[in-house]
């Protein structure tokens, strides 16, 4: 193996393309090689090792050159950078806002405290909050990282960056416009939601007063908890399709695409949840607990719950079919 083949191979070591990389390897070659013989036939004299390193000197370290080559050097680029800041601090405030209602709740379900309590409660509320903004920012960094290295940087543009147009004042509102506070309303309510059902699942319930005390009797059962992960991924991927529409402005062919997936997934999901165990954490020895002792009335309470539940998820499972068909009536007849 020569000088070439050696730096060649040095350079693809370097390179973060999988796909694609035996063709910049065999065009670097190429290039190199009619380089050597250029400057052979110049010097009238055959190449030999000395010019061949004088050549790769010149043509700089591998690790550079590998650079020139690779497309995305950048987890977060600059073309979404700003974009992704907006997103963040949308998703911070809401985190943060979201967490912290629920800390109120929890203080509030738990009075009279003593001030030791009063302060663990608060430092656990705090850390609830950092822990769920770092996963948040982890989460929406992995998305856009994907973002970066598969949307065409042409669509990628804040509204500031867009080259206006005054003929557009007009224009009459496009069916297919989406208003800002739509998605944005979308994202934050959607990331409220994961970190109460990952960090605070206990918030969830039915709030009792008994005597002086509130208690909270759990309305989820561990079955649900089993499907908290793919219900997550269903999240995810609304906030993905919500950022989606917040950039675009308006409902587009990739747009409809994506939301069709979700739905499809989120339809899964819920038929999960009816045909698995309950969800419902009301059962008779619960509800017992909480002071309710008529035992007919109790057995009558738990399957009316259970019945309006897989009512209540078959009408979601309707209402994501009826917003598909939509979407493919739209595609059709746009085109």
């Amino acid at each position: 193996m020569n000088l070439i083949d050696r730096y060649v191979a040095e350079v693809g070591k370097h390179l973060l393309l999988v796909k694609g990389r035996k063709d910049i390897e065999n065009e670097l070659r190429s290039t190199l090689e009619d380089m050597l013989e250029e400057r052979a036939q110049k010097a009238g004299e055959p190449a030999d090792e000395a010019m061949q390193m004088e050549l790769l000197k010149e043509y700089g370290a591998p690790g550079r050159v590998a650079e020139t080559y690779n497309p995305n050097p950048y987890l977060i680029g600059p073309r979404i950078f700003p974009f992704f800041m907006f997103i963040l601090k949308i998703v911070v405030a809401a985190v943060t806002l979201g967490l912290t209602i629920a800390t109120g709740i929890q203080i509030m379900s738990a009075s009279p405290m003593t001030a030791v309590d009063l302060l663990s409660t608060i430092g656990k509320g705090l850390l609830n909050i950092v822990s769920a903004c770092i996963a948040a920012f982890g989460n929406l960094a992995l998305v856009f990282a994907l973002i970066e290295r598969y949307a065409p940087a042409s669509e990628f543009k804040m509204d500031e960056e867009k080259e206006w147009d005054p003929a557009a004042l007009k224009k009459e509102p496009e069916p297919d416009d989406v208003k800002i506070w739509e998605p944005m309303l979308a994202i934050v309510f959607t990331f409220i939601a994961l970190s109460i059902f990952n960090f605070n699942p206990q918030l969830i319930g039915i709030y009792y007063l008994d005597g002086n005390k509130w208690h909270v009797l759990p309305l989820l059962s561990e079955a649900f908890f089993r499907w908290l992960p793919l219900m997550n991924i269903a999240w995810v991927a609304e906030i993905v399709l919500n950022g989606m529409l917040l950039r675009s402005g308006k409902w587009t062919t990739s747009t409809r695409l994506v939301s069709i997936a979700t739905k499809l997934f989120q339809m899964v999901i819920l038929g999960l949840l009816i045909a698995g165990p309950s969800i419902l954490a009301l059962t008779p020895d619960s509800l017992q607990a909480a002071g309710v002792n008529d035992l007919e009335a109790l057995n009558i309470l738990e399957t009316m719950a259970d019945k309006g539940l897989d009512i209540i998820l078959g009408l979601a499972i309707f209402g994501s079919l009826v917003e598909i068909i939509k979407s493919i009536y739209k595609m059709v007849t746009q085109k």
